[in-house]
């Protein structure tokens, strides 16, 4: 196989994976929305399934819808041009890294759109409730930080 069809290949393979991701981040989010009417216990008070909407950022801090798009976006933006640009998708970290990073992006741009807000209903007693895109961006971002960890340790060491 050609490096060119190995390539569109692997692209290939991300964006399904990155699909079948944002498919379970907004099928998640449905079935809160339709089955969570009420609070669901899991693990006593420590953690519970709840919808809860988020018109703000992280933590539920608040700032202008039209800014949080318009950033999001943006940050979309950015991940696909350093990925284009960074990664080496010929490592499995990157390809989940990004895959993973775009899926929660894109899931909670999906309901900025749509609603204005974020719906979250993953609620531990200690911690703001988030949702499956937000998992996926964190894990996304912790794949990325290993991975340029162990580029960055295992590089030649620079004199000054």
């Amino acid at each position: 196989m050609t490096k060119s069809k190995k390539l569109k290949k692997e692209r290939l393979m991300m964006v399904l994976a990155t699909f079948s991701l944002l498919l379970a981040d907004q099928i998640t989010k449905i079935l809160a929305i339709n089955l969570l009417d009420e609070p669901v216990k899991l693990i006593g008070n420590f953690l519970t399934l709840e919808k809860t909407f988020n018109p703000g950022i992280a933590f539920g801090i608040g700032v202008h819808p039209r800014l949080i798009l318009i950033f999001s976006i943006l940050l979309i933006v950015l991940v696909l041009k350093v990925a284009k640009e960074e990664m080496n998708f010929e490592n499995v970290f990157s390809k989940w890294a990004i895959s993973l990073i775009l899926a929660g992006a894109f899931g909670n741009v999906i309901d900025r759109i749509n609603k204005g807000e974020v719906l979250d209903f993953i609620s531990f007693n200690f911690w703001p409730a988030f949702n499956l895109a937000d998992i996926f961006i964190v894990a996304g971002v912790i794949l990325v930080i290993v991975k340029y960890k162990s580029i960055l340790k295992n590089s030649p060491k620079r004199s000054s």
